[in-house]
């Protein structure tokens, strides 16, 4: 699913901003952006996000800032001043120059004046780069639930109209013997130009064997378990992302088959829209851990 946050945290002499982008993704990938300096973090800091999300390309982008408080802060590099000073000191003897050596001339040399450096304190900027990113964390499963919760009433309201649809199928399955006897006497009826009486009992049998042929009770019983077990996965308080995928596809073939036996064709019409749903369904179950 989709969603972003971006965390803080902050000592007097460190500043760890944290910014996380998730986007849909069949599989957990990780996409991790951090200076070399603190690349000894990066298991550790892979490990927090598997904790808390389990599908999805997450992007994490760590930005860390140290010695905050040394950064107006400066150091003179005195063994560079003093041998510039005493090569200007023999050029200005060798030409026998008369001149006085000012401040101005020094800096000349260039990096006299530089910031004032310190090393990295790793065992200082660990545990707030690790707050900062649970912070981060939580926030971007709280916008993660949120789309979820709306993907669910979405997927909710298509599996209604499915089981509405699916009842209409039954409905008409159970009028599959009558429907076959109507199509064969217009059928014979048209062929003969009514001239030959209509012997019912032959119609009939031949009518039932179609609609023996054409049954599709089974599969609407397997599609209606599938779309109840859809929803009590739905319910789930866990991952169940893959699962549904798995059960979107047997309900697909459900569908495939019921539409290839019947020779209904309004029941051939639900199933062309039951189908549309179905592949909406499909695309949502992506965004879903």
């Amino acid at each position: 699913m989709t969603a972003f946050s971006r965390a803080e945290k902050s000592t007097h002499t460190i500043q760890v901003i944290i910014e996380i982008r998730s986007l849909n993704s069949k599989n957990l990938d990780m996409i991790l952006r951090l200076a070399p300096t603190y690349f000894v973090f990066e298991d550790q800091i892979k490990q927090m996000i598997k904790q808390y999300i389990k599908r999805g390309r997450i992007e994490t982008m760590i930005s860390i800032q140290e010695n905050i408080e040394s950064q107006d802060r400066f150091e003179a590099n005195l063994d560079r001043a003093t041998e510039y000073l005493k090569v200007l000191n023999q050029v200005i003897d060798h030409f026998q120059l008369k001149h006085t050596i000012g401040l101005r001339d020094i800096m000349r040399a260039g990096n006299i004046i530089k910031p004032l450096e310190k090393e990295n304190d790793l065992e200082a900027v660990e545990p707030l780069v690790m707050a900062c990113l649970q912070q981060a964390l939580e926030d971007i499963c709280v916008m993660r639930a949120t789309e979820g919760k709306a993907l669910y009433h979405d997927i909710e309201n298509r599996l209604n109209d499915m089981g509405q649809s699916l009842n209409k199928i039954t409905t008409l399955a159970n009028e599959q013997l009558d429907y076959y006897c109507q199509k064969l006497q217009e059928r014979i009826a048209t062929l003969t130009h009514n001239m030959v009486e209509i012997d019912q009992t032959r119609i009939a049998q031949e009518a039932a064997i179609l609609a023996d042929r054409s049954d599709i009770s089974e599969e609407i019983t397997r599609l209606e378990s599938h779309i109840e077990q859809f929803r009590t996965l739905m319910s789930e308080n866990q991952p169940v992302g893959r699962k549904l995928n798995f059960l979107l596809q047997e309900i697909g073939r459900e569908l495939n088959t019921i539409g290839s036996k019947s020779g209904n064709a309004e029941i051939s019409r639900i199933i062309v829209n039951l189908k549309s749903e179905h592949e909406r369904i499909r695309e949502q179950i992506q965004n879903i851990e």
